[in-house]
């Protein structure tokens, strides 16, 4: 026999990054920023399935740690890390080294196609780093399994 067989389902996800603005290395607080993660799972055949289950991972990035994350600027060094509540404890990873991954899932209703799902991811840069002047940046991986 042949034919050709085609996924239930499609997820992606989009972000816009987290953008901390300037930081002042004088302040006694962190500077905290969020941005929103969409998930969006499309059901490419409407008889099934109702439901599908992901989960989001982060990557350590350029640090190669999760604890603490650093962004860059040149040699310069920025520690920050990125979480997955409000309260910033739990630390948004790969679900290794007390790291927590994200999980969702997406629910159809009779014909409907597709479903955008959001999640924030929330992060901090530690007050009072020594820092230099310039434009820092890392870049994280965030991977969607379903």
């Amino acid at each position: 026999m042949s034919g050709t067989t085609q996924a239930a389902i499609d997820c992606s996800v989009s972000t816009s990054g987290v953008g901390f603005g300037d930081y002042d290395p004088l302040l006694a607080t962190p500077d905290d920023s969020s941005a929103n993660v969409a998930v969006t799972c499309t059901r490419v055949i409407l008889v099934d399935p109702f439901r599908v289950n992901y989960t989001l991972s982060l990557s350590r990035g350029s640090s190669g740690t999760y604890a603490p994350r650093r962004m860059n600027a040149g040699s310069a060094r920025l520690n920050y890390n990125l979480f997955r509540d409000a309260a910033r404890a739990q630390v948004w990873g790969d679900g290794t080294n007390s790291t927590g991954t994200v999980a969702g899932t997406a629910n159809f209703v009779w014909f409907q196609t597709s479903q955008t799902n959001n999640h924030t991811a929330y992060g901090r840069v530690p007050a009072q780093q020594n820092a230099s002047p310039g434009s820092y940046t890392d870049t994280i991986v965030l991977t969607i399994t379903f």
